[in-house]
């Protein structure tokens, strides 16, 4: 658990940079982001991977962690991990399945391995996270769409 605790520890949050169009078009909740039809919220409190999806869906019905479904939207959330610390990872929405072992995304769809996040996930560890120049564990940032939208197949 401190393991966890001190890595979780700087949950210094993704996709900030993106506050003004998210609130210059009305879309997201006031203190959440805007990237590509989808609302993001960073919160600082240490938590385990579990705990932090645990605590996406408690602040916002519909909310997880972020997923990542392309090159550009990973490139994106790791310029804005930079911006706000330089060394400690981000959380995001991908695990490996209990039942099949598989890592799988909070969407529900198979991670392929081959492009959006390379490398995703620790070396025996069921989490995943983003830094700003690689792919690890762990921080995390919670990510949900308002009712009605979709996008690329999310919920």
């Amino acid at each position: 658990m401190a393991a966890a605790a001190r890595l979780a520890l700087l949950l210094l949050g993704c996709v900030g940079l993106l506050r003004p169009l998210g609130e210059y078009i009305g879309y997201c909740p006031a203190g959440w982001s805007y990237y590509k039809l989808s609302c993001f919220k960073y919160f600082s409190e240490p938590r385990s991977w579990d705990e932090a999806e645990s605590r996406c869906q408690d602040v916002k019905k519909g909310a997880h962690l972020a997923w990542v479904e392309d090159d550009l939207e990973a490139a994106t959330l790791r310029r804005t991990i930079f911006y706000y610390q330089h060394v400690q990872p981000v959380w995001i929405g991908l695990q490996k399945s209990k039942e099949s072992q598989a890592w799988q995304w909070t969407s529900g769809k198979d991670y392929s391995g081959t492009s959006e996040v390379p490398g995703s996930g620790a070396r025996g560890a069921s989490c995943a996270a983003l830094t700003h120049d690689s792919s690890e564990c762990p921080t995390r940032v919670c990510s949900y769409q308002p009712s009605g939208a979709k996008h690329h197949g999310r919920p």
